[in-house]
Formats: C-alpha cells, structure tokens, sequence
C-alpha cells in the first residue's frame, strides 16, 4: 500500500506544478494516422489517442518497444518467450495477439514481426485503446497499436551507425544508409544485428534484420515499396514453481526456444485525385518458416531446433476519401486477408489417440486415422466512415462488414472429440462493426467527446483446432462506451477517459470445470469499467509526465460469473521525469506501478491475487558530443526489484521426476545497463 501511496504522490504533484511555455501546445496538433489512415489531429479525434515520437523514444534511452510503451495508459505490455506482448484495457496480456490488433505502417502483424524492429527507423507509434474497429475489423476488439516508420529521406545522401553494450551481453549495433538517385527515385536500406545471453542460465538471444526502402514521386502521389528480412533464434527458461525462482532466479526450469527466418514485402501508393479526392491502396506478403526447439532425452538444457510450419500471409487495402463539403468528408474501402499455416509434414497416420466421447465427458483411447494440412483463414470486409462538423461540434459515423471462413484440422489433443480428432472441418462468420462519436472544440485547444462502438473478434486458427469437445466457438462481440476530455492549459497537456465495455461469448483459454486441461471456449458474458489519465507539464527545461489507468474486470455469466478477469491488475500508474541541461545533455527518469492480478488460468478465482504488485524505476540520459555524435545510456529495474510477469498453474516433474501440480511463476528481468553510441550523418 505504501508503494501506491508512493504513485499517489507523486500524481499529486505533478497536478500541482505549474510554469510557463505554451507553445507545447503542439501535442492536440499532433498528426494521426491510425483512426482513418489518412492525417487527422489528436484534437479532432474522439479517442484517447497516446502518440510516442520518435523525438520522446530518443529521449527515453529506450532499447526496445517495451521501454517505449511501458509507460503508456492503458497498456500492459511485457517481454516473453523472445516476442512481446501488448494487453489493452484489460484483455489479459498472454493472449493479447488474438485480443489487440498490432499493425506496422497500417498492416497487421504478429508482435513477433516488431519485437526487433530497429527504433531509429521508427517515426512514431499511436495507440488508441478501443479504436480501429471500422478501419481493421477483427482483432481490434483491444484496441490498435501502429508503428510507422520513418520515411525515406528527400537529401543527397544521409545515415546512421550505432551500437549498444549492455548486461548479459547484450550487443546491438547496425547502420542506416539512404540517397537520392533521381529527383523523384529515394532509396534507403538499414542493417540491424541484436544478440544477448539472456538473463536467466543457458538462455540465449540472436536477430539479424535487413530492411530496404524505395520511394518514387508521382504528379500528386507516390509509390512507396519496404523489404524486411528478419532472422531470429532465441532459447529461453520456462515458468518455475516458486522454490526454484526465490533460491536462483536466474534457473530457467527448462529450455524451450524457437527460430524462424522470414520475408516481407510492402507496397503502397497513394494518389491525390483532385483537389478533394484522396485514393490509397497498401498492401504486404509475408512468409516465415518455423523451427521449434526440441530437448534432448533426458536433458532440461540442450537439443536441437526442428522444423515446424510455415506461416504466410497476403493483404491488401485499398480505400478512397472525398470531402463533398468543407465541412465533412467520407472514406470508403474494402480490404482482403489470407492467412494459412502450413505443417512441415502433413498426410496421415494411423496411430493411437485419446479424445471425448460422444457424451462430451468420458475419455476414449483407440487407434483412428488421423490426417494433417494446410489451416487457413480468408476474410473479406468493406466498410464507410463519415465525418461532419457543424460549428464547433464533430461528429463522426463509422460501419464494416466483414465475411471470415476457415479450413482446418481437429487437433490430436485429448479434450478434442475423439471423432473429430485429425479430421478437416471449416467454419464460416458474417460480423459487423458499427461506430459513433461526438466531439466538440469547447476552446482553441480543448476538446470533449463521447462515442460508442461495436468490435468483435473471430477465433485465431489455434483456437479452432482445440475446444471443448470439440464444439465451434462464436465470435467474440464487444460494446464500449467512452467519454473523455483533452486540453492543454497553461504548461500542462491534460487527457482523462471513462469507459464501459461489454463483451459477449469472450473466448479464453483456461480449464473448465469439469476437465483438467487447457482449451479454448466461450466463458460467457464480461464487463470491464476503467479510467485513463494523463498529465504532462512542460517548465522550462523540465518535463514531468505522470498516468493512472484503473480498470475492473469481471465475468457476469456462466460457470465463472463475479469472477475477476485473471492477469488484469486493477491499477496502473507511471509517473516520470525529463531534464534537458543543455542542448547537449539530457536524462529522463520513470517509474511504474502495477497492482496485484489472478493467475493467468485462475477464472474461478480460486487462488488469491497472487501475481504483482511490485514498483520499478528507470534511469537514461544522453550526451550529444557533437551534433551528429552522441552517446545513451540506460539503467532498468535500478534497485533491482524481484517480480514476475505471470503466474499460471499446471504440473511439473521438477521433484523425483513425480509429476504435480502447482504455481509457476516467470521470473522478471533483474537490473540491467546499457550504453550505446549513435553518429548521424
């Protein structure tokens, strides 16, 4: 409790520090693409907008997407498995992926796709919590984290080179390269190659990523082509029951691991019709070959990467905006998706397996064909937004459609129906999103809103395979309404939100009542109610940054009802500080606060908030020897707290080989230290 107290505090303070520099009031002006993929402003747009720039990563001495979102209301967002993972307002981080849309230059992506994207080559990220229902439909049901890139510079020639040092070995260094060939054709191409020891025993981290950009001007647009070439391999620990992460920390368990290799190809190009027509169409393939890491026999630490399947992706966008007004303006699009997961060995096998009986209880063992393919996704959708103002009141109208199917093959796994078990099978889903907001310009920089929208969600293809007796899931249906305020006042940018969501048929993953194992099902009706606020003051030379986010989950329905969500904490708080000495010489200061949770898999609420509460601090600065050379460094978990980012229940075999139940706990990275060096030309 001291520890919030602590946060409190700090809040207090920073709401009652006041000086004097009001051209910050640049912050409502920022530019957004997220909410419509066409420039608007953070003002204009009825959502709780966070905008990280490329300006505020530099100043954080971030070395990763985590250190840059850390701090942002609303998200959760955490390092496991060698990806990272994004929950927004309280859709639980260990299946954020399937819950919270994460696109890269407005493509969905898997986190996995962004985890090592050098930051010099971001330009900015927006996060809009609850936002991007009409523009990306599925997934969106969280919200939208967007990260663009930066664009090819219009110079002769320009670079960067760069290298990081830090705990565990961490080395990072890379380079940047871009040049004009001709008046309209810009190139630029980027190497980056990021490698660790990991913090836990035997674990180990290694990235290598190429990336090429090509941009070429038209009369009244341009194209724009990327290439991103990504080689990953990492091995890292397990969850631990509790005896074995508080007598070594740095005990891994067990050593999983995975490596991949992939290829992504981006097109876009955008066209200025006429003087109040805009047209845009973007779209990337994608492809990448797994391998997963197999233990030896008898061994917790040492084996082989073997191959597993092949993940490829096609999506294309293509959308049209016209002002018929000076007042208001429409955008209509469609968009297509194919997804397919592609096992290294397919056929079948006649073999044994165990799987539910026609009663949906009993247990059957028997030998069966089982049969194995290709498992993949198509949606199409189209949908229309609408913008009008009349005076100082803005209001906007959103609606999609969205049309999914599914082919793909029951699962060998024991709480799959055993008829079905290595079968094909393909489910269909007509959904759609609706979208309505009101914001008014109450000053020349404040502005209030209201608004409400209906997201969804379909199952992922992992989720399909596995349920409950094998039965198809519904889409998961979401309702939220949200009021908030934005402003900037004096020295101070000011942003406070309230909302409700309701969600229907949300699908999770835990163990139902009447089983012992993991699957997927719909867990029946949610709620969630929170707040989000933000507060930064600008004095001279010093910026205080301060948020709280606040969220109550709980089921209303079912088998779980008056259940809290699991791995949601009720409070978040951040509060930081930026003190620029000189032009040459800066550093910033943060710390977090997260409240106590379930058990990720604890829907019944059975075992006590167990995982959490813990307070972490942060130190960076930078020196800038020349203009174009200049040094970072970096100190996390300063006062190397102890903590662990989830906390689930399952069995092991740790003791005598005897398999039980229990706690397993993921340990937290301890403090770490990191210095780079940075010259710009």
């Amino acid at each position: 409790m001291s520890k919030k107290l602590l946060g409190m505090s700090y809040l207090l303070f920073s709401i009652i520090s006041f000086g004097e520099n009001p051209d910050k009031v640049v912050k409502l002006n920022d530019s957004v693409i997220t909410t419509e993929n066409f420039e608007t402003t953070v003002r204009d747009t009825s959502a709780n907008i966070s905008i990280v720039t490329s300006q505020e990563i530099k100043d954080s001495g971030a070395k990763d997407l985590v250190d840059v979102l850390k701090n942002v209301p609303g998200v959760r967002v955490t390092r496991y498995a060698g990806t990272i993972k994004f929950d927004i307002r309280g859709l639980n981080s260990m299946y954020s992926d399937r819950n919270s849309l994460v696109t890269l230059d407005g493509v969905p992506v898997s986190p996995s796709q962004i985890s090592n994207l050098p930051l010099a080559m971001i330009e900015r990220v927006e996060v809009i919590p609850g936002g991007g229902n009409i523009l990306y439909g599925d997934k969106a049901i969280g919200g939208v984290v967007n990260v663009l890139t930066k664009n090819v510079e219009n110079k002769d020639f320009y670079g960067n080179i760069f290298g990081d040092y830090g705990s565990y070995d961490t080395r990072k260094y890379g380079f940047l390269y871009g040049t004009k060939i001709t008046e309209r054709l810009l190139t630029e191409v980027a190497f980056v190659e990021d490698s660790n020891n990991g913090w836990r025993k035997h674990e180990d981290f290694r990235n290598h990523s190429l990336n090429l950009k090509v941009k070429y001007f038209l009369e009244d647009g341009e194209i724009e082509y990327k290439y991103t070439y990504n080689r990953d391999k990492n091995k890292l620990g397990v969850a631990v029951p509790k005896y074995i992460s508080e007598n070594d920390r740095k005990n891994p368990g067990k050593i999983s691991g995975t490596k991949y290799e992939s290829n992504d190809n981006y097109l876009k190009i955008t066209k200025n019709i006429s003087s109040d027509t805009e047209f845009l169409i973007y779209g990337n393939y994608y492809y990448r070959k797994n391998s997963n890491f197999s233990r030896d026999k008898d061994s917790n630490y040492n084996g082989n990467y073997k191959r597993d399947g092949d993940d490829e992706r096609k999506y294309i966008k293509t959308q049209i905006k016209h002002e018929y007004d000076s007042n208001g303006y429409f955008i209509f699009g469609v968009d297509y998706l194919d997804e397919v997961f592609k096992p290294y060995s397919v056929g079948q096998e006649y073999k044994k397996v165990t799987g539910l009986g026609a009663n949906g209880k009993d247990k059957i063992t028997d030998y069966k064909i089982v049969k194995s393919g290709d498992s993949y996704k198509e949606n199409f959708g189209t949908f229309f937004m609408n913008k009008y103002e009349y005076g100082k009141l803005q209001l906007s109208q959103g609606i999609r459609y969205d049309y999914s199917k599914y082919n793909f093959y029951w699962r060998d796994a024991s709480l799959n129906s055993w008829e079905k078990i290595g079968t094909k099978d393909d489910s269909k889903y007509n959904n759609y999103s609706y979208e309505l907001g009101a914001n008014y310009l109450y000053s020349d920089t404040g502005s209030t809103y209201i608004s409400y929208n209906r997201a969804f969600r379909t199952p992922i293809a992992s989720e399909m395979r596995y349920t409950k007796n094998s039965e198809k899931l519904n889409p998961q249906l979401q309702d939220t309404v949200e009021v908030g305020i934005k402003d900037f006042i004096s020295n101070t940018y000011l942003s406070f939100s309230t909302f409700y969501k309701k969600t229907y048929d949300e699908i999770y993953s835990a163990i139902p009542p009447e089983f012992t194992g993991m699957v997927n099902y719909n867990i029946g009706k949610t709620e969630r109610v929170g707040f989000e606020g933000v507060i930064e003051h600008y004095i001279d030379r010093l910026i205080l940054k301060s948020s709280v986010t606040y969220i109550k989950s709980k089921v209303i329905d079912g088998e779980y009802a008056g259940s809290e969500i699991p791995s949601v904490p009720n409070w978040k708080i951040t509060g930081g500080l930026t003190y620029n000495f000189s032009e040459k010489f800066s550093t910033t200061f943060e710390g977090i606060y997260y409240s106590q949770s379930y058990d990720l898999d604890d829907l019944e609420n059975l075992r006590g908030k167990n995982t959490g509460e813990y307070v972490t601090f942060d130190l960076s600065a930078y020196y800038k020897i020349t203009p174009d050379l200049m040094i970072t460094g970096r100190i996390e978990n300063i006062f190397d707290k102890k903590y662990d980012e989830y906390a689930g229940y399952w069995d092991d075999n740790y003791e005598n080989n005897e398999w039980k139940f229990r706690r397993q706990y993921y340990p937290a990275v301890g403090r770490a230290v990191t210095v780079g060096i940075s010259y710009i030309f």
